[in-house]
Protein backbone atom coordinates (compact mmCIF):
# COMPACT_ATOMS: atom_id res chain seq x y z
CA UNK A 1 0.00 0.00 0.00
CA UNK A 2 0.87 3.46 -1.26
CA UNK A 3 1.02 6.61 1.18
CA UNK A 4 1.88 10.29 0.40
CA UNK A 5 4.12 11.31 3.05
CA UNK A 6 4.07 14.86 1.52
CA UNK A 7 3.51 17.05 -1.25
CA UNK A 8 5.51 19.82 -1.82
CA UNK A 9 6.73 22.66 -4.40
CA UNK A 10 9.43 20.72 -6.00
CA UNK A 11 8.16 17.44 -5.19
CA UNK A 12 6.24 14.11 -3.49
CA UNK A 13 6.88 11.73 -1.08
CA UNK A 14 5.39 8.72 -0.70
CA UNK A 15 6.15 5.63 1.09
CA UNK A 16 5.57 2.04 -0.07
CA UNK A 17 6.90 -1.35 1.70
CA UNK A 18 9.28 0.64 3.49
CA UNK A 19 10.77 2.62 0.82
CA UNK A 20 10.81 6.60 0.56
CA UNK A 21 9.78 7.20 -3.33
CA UNK A 22 10.60 11.15 -3.61
CA UNK A 23 9.80 12.03 -7.25
CA UNK A 24 10.08 14.98 -8.86
CA UNK A 25 7.16 17.32 -9.95
CA UNK A 26 6.79 18.69 -13.42
CA UNK A 27 5.57 22.50 -13.41
CA UNK A 28 3.13 23.68 -16.26
CA UNK A 29 4.96 27.06 -15.97
CA UNK A 30 8.55 25.69 -17.72
CA UNK A 31 8.95 24.96 -21.13
CA UNK A 32 9.24 20.80 -21.50
CA UNK A 33 12.74 21.43 -23.29
CA UNK A 34 13.82 23.33 -19.41
CA UNK A 35 11.55 21.23 -17.26
CA UNK A 36 12.87 17.61 -18.05
CA UNK A 37 16.50 18.11 -18.01
CA UNK A 38 16.45 20.75 -15.26
CA UNK A 39 14.26 17.42 -13.14
CA UNK A 40 16.61 14.99 -14.20
CA UNK A 41 19.75 16.79 -13.36
CA UNK A 42 18.61 17.75 -9.92
CA UNK A 43 17.26 13.92 -9.75
CA UNK A 44 20.76 12.85 -10.14
CA UNK A 45 22.21 15.39 -7.88
CA UNK A 46 20.49 14.64 -4.78
CA UNK A 47 21.43 11.00 -4.87
CA UNK A 48 24.65 12.00 -5.32
CA UNK A 49 24.83 14.04 -2.19
CA UNK A 50 22.95 11.58 -0.31
CA UNK A 51 25.53 8.81 -1.63
CA UNK A 52 28.52 11.04 -0.66
CA UNK A 53 27.52 11.73 2.77
CA UNK A 54 26.65 7.79 2.95
CA UNK A 55 30.35 7.18 2.23
CA UNK A 56 31.40 10.07 4.48
CA UNK A 57 29.05 8.39 7.78
CA UNK A 58 26.97 11.17 7.76
CA UNK A 59 23.30 9.92 8.45
CA UNK A 60 21.07 10.21 5.98
CA UNK A 61 18.43 7.77 4.00
CA UNK A 62 20.39 5.31 2.05
CA UNK A 63 19.55 5.40 -1.71
CA UNK A 64 18.44 2.33 -3.25
CA UNK A 65 17.21 3.12 -6.66
CA UNK A 66 17.73 6.15 -8.94
CA UNK A 67 15.55 6.43 -12.15
CA UNK A 68 16.22 9.67 -13.66
CA UNK A 69 13.38 9.10 -16.49
CA UNK A 70 11.03 8.75 -13.84
CA UNK A 71 13.00 11.99 -12.00
CA UNK A 72 12.97 9.47 -8.83
CA UNK A 73 14.65 8.66 -6.36
CA UNK A 74 14.15 5.22 -3.67
CA UNK A 75 15.30 5.39 -0.49
CA UNK A 76 15.20 3.85 2.97
CA UNK A 77 12.91 5.12 5.09
CA UNK A 78 13.93 6.63 8.82
CA UNK A 79 10.92 6.11 11.39
CA UNK A 80 11.46 8.51 14.48
CA UNK A 81 10.52 12.52 14.79
CA UNK A 82 11.55 15.56 14.46
CA UNK A 83 14.31 17.07 16.10
CA UNK A 84 11.81 19.72 17.42
CA UNK A 85 10.15 17.39 19.28
CA UNK A 86 12.25 16.12 20.99
CA UNK A 87 15.44 18.37 20.77
CA UNK A 88 17.96 18.35 23.93
CA UNK A 89 21.48 19.26 25.19
CA UNK A 90 22.95 16.05 23.90
CA UNK A 91 20.91 15.90 20.66
CA UNK A 92 22.15 19.34 20.21
CA UNK A 93 25.98 18.66 20.71
CA UNK A 94 25.36 15.45 18.19
CA UNK A 95 23.73 18.05 15.48
CA UNK A 96 27.07 20.21 15.60
CA UNK A 97 29.01 17.17 15.46
CA UNK A 98 26.92 15.62 12.13
CA UNK A 99 26.92 19.75 10.74
CA UNK A 100 30.79 19.38 11.39
CA UNK A 101 31.31 16.16 9.29
CA UNK A 102 29.23 16.61 6.60
CA UNK A 103 30.56 20.19 5.86
CA UNK A 104 34.05 18.83 6.03
CA UNK A 105 33.14 16.50 3.59
CA UNK A 106 32.17 19.66 1.12
CA UNK A 107 28.18 18.93 1.45
CA UNK A 108 26.14 21.79 1.65
CA UNK A 109 22.38 20.53 2.91
CA UNK A 110 20.99 23.90 1.81
CA UNK A 111 17.56 24.12 3.45
CA UNK A 112 19.07 22.74 7.08
CA UNK A 113 15.69 23.18 9.09
CA UNK A 114 14.67 21.34 12.08
CA UNK A 115 11.96 20.23 9.33
CA UNK A 116 14.70 18.26 7.86
CA UNK A 117 16.51 16.91 10.69
CA UNK A 118 14.99 13.37 12.19
CA UNK A 119 16.12 11.87 15.30
CA UNK A 120 16.23 7.89 15.04
CA UNK A 121 17.53 5.60 17.50
CA UNK A 122 18.97 8.83 19.80
CA UNK A 123 20.82 9.66 16.58
CA UNK A 124 20.37 12.22 14.24
CA UNK A 125 19.77 11.66 10.55
CA UNK A 126 19.17 14.61 7.92
CA UNK A 127 16.76 14.38 4.56
CA UNK A 128 15.92 16.19 1.69
CA UNK A 129 19.12 17.30 0.23
CA UNK A 130 16.96 18.53 -2.66
CA UNK A 131 18.79 22.20 -2.35
CA UNK A 132 21.70 20.67 -1.51
CA UNK A 133 25.01 20.79 -3.14
CA UNK A 134 28.71 19.81 -2.95
CA UNK A 135 30.92 23.12 -1.84
CA UNK A 136 33.99 23.90 0.50
CA UNK A 137 32.24 27.71 0.29
CA UNK A 138 32.79 29.34 3.81
CA UNK A 139 30.00 31.13 3.15
CA UNK A 140 27.58 28.19 2.08
CA UNK A 141 28.52 26.80 5.09
CA UNK A 142 27.76 29.76 7.84
CA UNK A 143 24.40 30.12 5.54
CA UNK A 144 23.70 26.30 6.68
CA UNK A 145 24.09 27.40 10.28
CA UNK A 146 22.49 30.58 9.87
CA UNK A 147 18.78 28.66 8.81
CA UNK A 148 19.27 26.51 11.54
CA UNK A 149 19.76 29.07 14.21
CA UNK A 150 16.43 30.59 13.01
CA UNK A 151 14.92 27.32 12.54
CA UNK A 152 15.59 26.86 16.05
CA UNK A 153 14.80 30.23 17.48
CA UNK A 154 11.63 30.49 15.60
CA UNK A 155 10.11 27.26 17.65
CA UNK A 156 12.30 27.11 20.31
CA UNK A 157 12.78 30.71 21.38
CA UNK A 158 13.13 30.18 25.50
CA UNK A 159 15.62 27.53 24.89
CA UNK A 160 17.10 28.49 21.80
CA UNK A 161 20.02 30.62 22.95
CA UNK A 162 21.23 27.74 25.04
CA UNK A 163 20.52 24.99 22.40
CA UNK A 164 22.14 26.86 19.77
CA UNK A 165 25.55 27.04 21.78
CA UNK A 166 25.63 23.89 22.58
CA UNK A 167 25.72 23.17 18.68
CA UNK A 168 28.11 25.99 17.32
CA UNK A 169 30.69 25.01 20.17
CA UNK A 170 30.20 21.41 19.32
CA UNK A 171 30.77 22.28 15.20
CA UNK A 172 33.37 24.24 16.79
CA UNK A 173 35.03 21.24 18.59
CA UNK A 174 34.66 18.83 15.35
CA UNK A 175 35.24 20.97 11.88
CA UNK A 176 38.69 21.22 10.68
CA UNK A 177 37.29 25.28 9.52
CA UNK A 178 35.20 25.85 11.76
CA UNK A 179 36.99 29.28 13.00
CA UNK A 180 36.72 30.32 9.21
CA UNK A 181 33.01 29.29 9.05
CA UNK A 182 31.98 30.93 12.20
CA UNK A 183 33.88 33.66 11.88
CA UNK A 184 31.52 34.06 8.65
CA UNK A 185 28.66 33.07 10.32
CA UNK A 186 28.85 36.22 12.56
CA UNK A 187 29.19 38.48 9.01
CA UNK A 188 26.22 36.83 7.78
CA UNK A 189 24.09 37.59 10.87
CA UNK A 190 25.32 41.42 11.14
CA UNK A 191 24.32 41.94 7.12
CA UNK A 192 20.76 40.35 7.85
CA UNK A 193 20.28 42.70 11.00
CA UNK A 194 21.15 45.41 8.96
CA UNK A 195 18.90 44.70 5.87
CA UNK A 196 15.87 47.00 5.20
CA UNK A 197 13.26 45.05 5.56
Amino acid sequence: MEKELKLGAEARLTLKDNIVIKERISKSYRLPQIDIPLRKDRTSKEASLLQKAARAQVNVPRVLKVDKENFSIEMEFISGELIDHVINENLAKELGREIALMHDNSIIHGDLTTSNIIVHRGKVFFIDFGLGEISDSVEKKAVDLRVLKEAIRANHPAAADKLNKIILDSYRKNSKKAAEVLSRLEDVEKRGRYKVR
